[in-house]
């Protein structure tokens, strides 16, 4: 299958805009991994997570990797993605009693307890942003009470946040952080939070990786991409503790939807790309 790809790449890129190159040069002066894991959308933590540390223990080295997800947005490669903001979740709960609300002197709402303890961070300074990255924000995205009376106080609420976060910030500095603004005790109203960093903030600056991601995409498409850390996360943010990584593929516009589907000159194009991409960074090593 590897040379039936390779062939139908090589064709393509033959007779890619009317010019025909020749980009094939021998075998390439070192080797090519390919990584597909399955809990990428999720937690992430038995894929590309588990995999690195074990092929690196076994002697394998990494130079650069690129990732195929799906940064384009209107138009196929007009996006690389050459970095990604940190994100942490967070839950906080706040725990009073229950009551009446005719008689509050013998409940503890913990309703106003939490608002105060949302109205903190949202008052929170992050940062005013940081090369390549725009400013870190925190989003409030849910706020449950799960109350259907009118007269009762409730035990319990809790709320949900998530912040992603630029370089400025490590997660746990952050936890700590938001730890010590937000407390524990609040009268007879008790806080706690829950939280969880799923990926940390990273940059691959300009350099040989973006340059030939770049002339590959222009190549083909005629466009030249911009180099942005916007979104969300990917198997990017493991990836980088072992070497420059950048990420490309086909446009987002179907992801996550019921429907979700690729043109096939899309596919096509990107193939073209990576091949390219491949034959220049060979070529140079």
């Amino acid at each position: 299958m590897a040379g039936v790809h390779r062939g139908l790449a090589d064709q393509r890129l033959r007779q890619g805009n009317g010019v025909v190159e020749d980009l094939d040069h021998g075998p390439p002066k070192g080797s090519i991994s390919l990584l597909i894991t399955g809990d990428e959308e999720g937690p992430g933590l038995y894929g590309t997570r588990r995999l690195l540390p074990a092929v690196i223990a076994d002697g394998e080295r990494f130079d650069h990797c690129l990732v195929g997800e799906p940064t384009s947005e209107d138009a196929l490669g007009d996006i690389v993605k050459n970095g990604r903001r940190g994100s942490l979740n967070g839950v906080i709960r706040a725990v009073g009693k229950q009551g009446h609300v005719a008689y509050p002197a013998k409940s503890a709402n913990p309703v106003p307890v939490l608002l105060d303890a949302l109205a903190k961070l949202r008052g929170m300074k992050l940062d005013n942003g940081s090369p390549g990255f725009q400013p870190s924000n925190l989003e409030v995205t849910t706020v449950d009470v799960g109350n259907t009376a009118h007269n009762v106080i409730p035990a319990s609420a809790t709320a949900k946040f998530n912040i992603r976060f630029n370089p400025n910030h490590k997660g746990d500095d952050l936890m700590a952080r938001i730890s010590q603004l937000i407390g524990s005790a609040h009268g007879s109203v008790t806080l706690s939070v829950d939280m969880r960093v799923t990926g940390e903030a990273f940059y691959t600056g300009e350099g040989r990786l973006t340059d030939l991601i770049v002339a590959a995409v222009k190549a083909e498409t005629g466009r030249t991409p911009l180099l942005t850390t916007s979104g969300g996360t990917s198997d990017a943010r493991y990836i980088k503790d072992v070497c420059p990584v950048a990420e490309l593929g086909v446009r987002n516009e179907m992801a996550h939807k019921v429907d979700e589907h690729i043109p096939v000159d899309e596919i096509e194009t990107l193939c073209r790309i990576y091949y390219r991409l491949l034959a220049g960074y060979f070529s140079a090593a």
